[in-house]
C-alpha cells in the first residue's frame, strides 16, 4: 500500500529535507514552503522517521479537499 507522505521542515530547510528523502531513495512529489511530499509504503515510514533528521515530523495524508468557507470546512471534516 502506497502513502502520500508529508515532511513538515522549518522554513529555509526544505532542500536539506528533500535530499534526505532523495537520499533514502524515494521520489518527491511536492515542494513547499515549510513541507516536502513524497510517496512511500509502510517501510517508508519508518525509514523516514529514522533517516530525516532535517523534518520536524511525518505526516501520512488522510486526504484532501478545498473549502472557502468555514461551513465547507467543518461539513468536510
Amino acid at each position: 500500500m502506497m502513502f502520500e507522505l508529508v515532511a513538515p521542515c522549518h522554513f529555509g530547510l526544505e532542500a536539506c529535507t528533500k535530499k534526505e528523502i532523495l537520499n533514502l531513495g524515494y521520489e518527491i512529489t511536492e515542494v513547499t514552503d515549510g513541507r516536502v511530499s513524497f510517496r512511500g509504503d509502510e517501510k517508508a515510514v519508518c525509514r523516514a522517521n529514522i533517516g530525516l533528521r532535517t523534518a520536524e515530523r511525518l505526516l501520512i495524508k488522510a486526504g484532501e479537499f478545498e473549502a472557502t468557507t468555514w461551513d465547507e470546512l467543518f461539513e468536510a471534516t
